[in-house]
């Protein structure tokens, strides 16, 4: 992550060292008055279009996205959202795009993986590296539907570590093409698309010294040589499209490679970095619908002689799911804002962080529901076990949220790493409603106490901590909650500035929530970053894999 990379500001990089970039998150991201009216324009259409033809139920029972349905979405200009209009697109912001990706993902987690999968990750490669010439080619074509794209990256031996991919592609001058072989595996929408971004090994190419370097092409599913397997049967996103890819000897045009040879890597990252981000938005979408639909059951069910939502542990999951998801939206439209701005920004551990708490809040959000719901939530009538199985691979896919804590602490620790700008950021958020402050101090509170940990964590560990994954964990678990927090506090202070604190109670009730219990998890993830029992934990996972499981 050095040189270009490292000069861009990142906020949460500063987290690490007991800095606020404020300027950066403060004040909150609005809309465009005229993106706006374009975006309602967009999901009124859409959700005419969905109460006529998306039927999330049948599509999961049928395990097909019907071809109307997809016909349709080009047709209102979903699949193109985000491609510029000198190219027939709508040239949306990131946040407009996942607004809409949230709208989707209420009706249909399938249809939201297809959209996505085209969008967010199977052309994004273009529109960040293409040539000129590339997306004069391909980018119509995705407007008008003429081509559906996909993604291929991981593979049989390789998932969460990309770097140890094993296809392969040589370079054929007299052919003026590469020539492809692998398989990659789990290839969203690889049973309809017909053009992918693959990535694979080229050897001999890419920087000096680079062994095996990863490059990045555009390969149209028509050229000889390429085979979609058979569809996946899943858990969950069963109406999506999952195949292997198999490739043997694809001759694969000069001009289908995406960047510089053996830059693949740092494409696929930069994919997955936006990508992240409208997963979250996603995560969102799903959790608001469940949250609607557990609140209207427990107003109504009847025990006891009154409404189940009148019971303290009833509102207590449904406070959590509330709160849970006001912080959702905080951060991920707080992170759209970042890759708005005109100045070059490092958005990637915050994109990360908004993956990882989205993904495993939607979790808690459809479990609860179907707590709420009792014996219906078990039951195929209702939506909630088909939420369920839809939200549990979010936590997989587009890197594991493991994986990414990783990521987030060891990125955030990085020695090489600047504080960010040109002067010293400030220790304490300035520019915050007086109704706020305690929230504020919390959070000055914790990231003092999060920087002394990270200071105390290296000075023990140095370059040793890439192997304490215990001490990663804490870290990474405390940025998140710790970035949740400043989100929230963000979006508050500008519906006080906006409404009044009567106008905006809502908000800086679950806001303090949030906020409260955040601070709580965050005391103790630090706290355990000096007193634990790490060394009981590693020897018990010893043992149970020495025993080949559980034995006594």
């Amino acid at each position: 992550m050095a040189g270009k990379e490292s000069s861009k500001k990142s906020f949460c990089k500063g987290l690490f060292r007991g800095h606020l970039e404020e300027d950066l998150l403060f004040p909150y991201p609005g809309w465009d008055p005229e993106e706006k009216e374009n975006l309602d324009l967009l999901l009124d259409a859409f959700r005419k279009f969905a109460d006529r033809q998306i039927d999330g139920a049948a599509i999961d029972l049928n395990k097909e996205i019907p071809r109307d349905v997809i016909r349709g979405l080009f047709d209102i200009g979903i699949m193109g959202m985000i491609i510029p209009e000198e190219f027939g697109g709508s040239g949306m912001s990131q946040a407009a795009y996942c607004r809409v990706m949230e709208e989707v993902a209420r009706r249909c987690s399938s249809t939201a993986t297809l959209i996505g999968g085209h969008e967010s990750l199977g052309y994004k490669g273009i529109l960040l590296f293409g040539t000129p010439e590339q997306k004069k080619e391909y980018l119509p074509k995705m407007v008008t539907g003429e081509l559906l794209a996909a993604f291929s990256l991981t593979e049989p031996t390789s998932g969460s570590d990309a770097a140890s991919l094993q296809a392969t592609a040589r370079h054929d001058p007299e052919r003026q093409a590469w020539i492809l072989n692998g398989t990659k595996r789990w290839t969203t929408n690889g049973g309809v698309a017909n053009l992918f971004t693959v990535f694979v090994r080229t050897p001999d190419s890419g920087p000096a010294g680079r062994k095996n370097p990863i490059s990045a092409f555009l390969v149209p599913r028509d050229l000889p040589g390429v085979t979609p397997g058979k569809e996946e049967d899943k858990l969950g996103l069963k109406g999506s499209s999952t195949t292997d890819l198999i490739l043997e000897n694809v001759p694969v045009p000069e001009a289908n490679l995406i960047g510089e040879p053996g830059r693949g890597f740092k494409v696929a990252m930069e994919i997955l970095n936006t990508g992240r981000l409208s997963l979250a938005a996603c995560c969102l979408g799903s959790a608001k619908e469940m949250i609607d639909q557990a609140v209207t059951f427990a107003r109504e069910r009847t025990a006891f002689g009154k409404t189940i939502s009148e019971f303290e542990m009833v509102q207590d999951k449904i406070a959590e799911m509330t709160a849970g998801a006001y912080a959702m939206e905080s951060m991920i439209y707080a992170t759209a804002g970042l890759t708005a701005r005109p100045e070059p920004i490092d958005y990637s551990i915050e994109s990360a962080i908004c993956k990882v708490f989205a993904t495993e809040t939607l979790w808690s959000v459809v479990n609860h529901a179907v707590q709420i719901n009792g014996g219906n939530g078990f039951m195929k009538e209702y939506p909630y076990e088909r939420f369920l199985r839809d939200a549990r691979v979010n936590m997989i896919f587009e890197g594991t949220n493991e994986i990414l804590r990783l990521f987030i602490a060891l990125s955030g620790m990085d020695p090489r790493e600047k504080d960010g700008g040109d002067s010293k950021p400030p220790e304490s958020l300035r520019s915050i409603h007086p109704d706020l402050r305690p929230e504020a101090g919390g959070i000055e509170e914790v990231t003092r106490d999060l920087a002394q940990s990270v200071a105390a964590v290296l000075k023990e560990h140095g370059k040793a901590i890439a192997e304490r994954e215990f001490l990663q964990q804490r870290i990474s678990d405390s940025v998140i909650d710790l970035y949740a927090m400043i989100c929230c506090v963000s979006r508050t202070d500008r519906l006080v500035q906006e409404k009044g604190p009567e106008g905006a109670s809502r908000g800086m009730l679950l806001c303090r929530l949030f906020c409260d219990g955040a601070r709580r998890r965050i005391r103790n993830h630090l706290g355990m970053v000096s007193e634990n029992n790490d060394a009981d934990r590693r020897r018990a996972s010893e043992i149970a894999c020495a025993d080949g499981g559980y034995k006594i």
